[in-house]
């Protein structure tokens, strides 16, 4: 039986934390700790860190350790903390499961491949090496758009037999999934809603909460949201989920999603540098543009 403790931990608001470097593209602590702790102060539920908006497959494992220490120190025993450890090899990711378990946090999570055609077999095999490295929650990512791999419910379903696997991330734009595995899965069981556009109807389909990129530019809009389904004030909710959708697509308008979140992470809180190649930055002429955005952004916090 899951702990319920731990399985309420885990619900909410959780920002995909981008990671911060310095001026040399080196994972930079101090802009870590910081980061983290305005998103804590900012009344977000946890953080996800490492995963694909934190450029965790750009890091190496020792970087994506530095990151975690950092997290966890400053905000660890106030916030929930998952560690995405996804690696192409299962020894990576196990290591990174186990610095994750000494750190105490309150999850870790995995893609189910990285780049190698593996089959459904060789995934349940690598997430049940995982799972059985460590005591911690474990938290599947379904991520098709990315790993070329879309979650079956017969997978799913033998995945939830295991009582340490305790949710889910689904990162897909069909919210029918999310209703899906929730009636396969049970009430005593985190589904987190991936794609940001569709926060609201991934709640209304059976999820707990949502981890997501975009939350990172403003974290006061999804808190909003997140406040006003659990007030059932479904009009309200469906006002800040419209102004979300209205932001995101200019942020695709900047730069990669990375670039473009670090930009205005940097206008709206802290300097965290610029994501790694390939993946692009905003350029100097952009900034203009990076900074309507955040004020569109300021805007619909002030307002909504």
């Amino acid at each position: 039986m899951r702990d319920k403790q731990k399985l309420d931990k885990l619900r909410g608001v959780h920002i995909a934390f981008n990671t911060p470097f310095d001026r040399s593209g080196d994972v930079n602590p101090e802009a870590t700790r910081k980061l983290a702790r305005l998103y804590q102060q900012a009344g977000i539920d946890g953080l996800y860190v490492c995963g694909s908006t934190g450029e965790g497959f750009a890091l190496d494992v020792d970087e994506r350790k530095r990151v975690l220490d950092a997290v966890v120190e400053e905000v660890g025993d106030e916030i929930t903390v998952i560690a995405h450890i996804g690696a192409v090899a299962t020894r990576h990711a196990i290591e990174l499961a186990l610095h994750a378990a000494s750190l105490h946090v309150d999850g870790v999570s995995a893609v189910p491949r990285v780049y190698y055609p593996i089959s459904e077999a060789e995934i349940e095999q690598h997430w049940l090496s995982i799972i059985e490295s460590t005591d911690l929650p474990f938290i599947i990512y379904n991520i098709p758009g990315t790993t070329g791999y879309n979650l079956s419910l017969d997978l799913f379903e033998k995945m939830v037999a295991h009582e340490k696997v305790y949710g889910i991330k689904n990162t897909t734009m069909n919210a029918y999934q999310i209703l899906q595995f929730r009636r396969a899965a049970g009430p005593d069981f985190v589904i987190f809603n991936g794609p940001d556009e569709q926060y609201l109807a991934g709640r209304l389909m059976g999820a707990d909460g949502g981890i997501g990129g975009s939350y990172g530019v403003m974290p006061e809009l999804f808190v909003k949201m997140e406040g006003a389904i659990r007030d059932q004030d479904y009009s309200r909710a469906r006002q800040i989920q419209e102004a979300v959708d209205d932001v995101i697509p200019r942020m695709y308008g900047l730069a990669s999603f990375c670039g473009a979140a670090k930009a205005i992470i940097k206008i709206r809180f802290t300097d965290i540098g610029t994501p790694r190649p390939p993946q692009s930055a905003v350029p100097e002429s952009g900034m203009k543009a990076a900074r309507e955005v955040a004020d569109r952004i300021v805007r619909y916090i002030e307002t909504l």
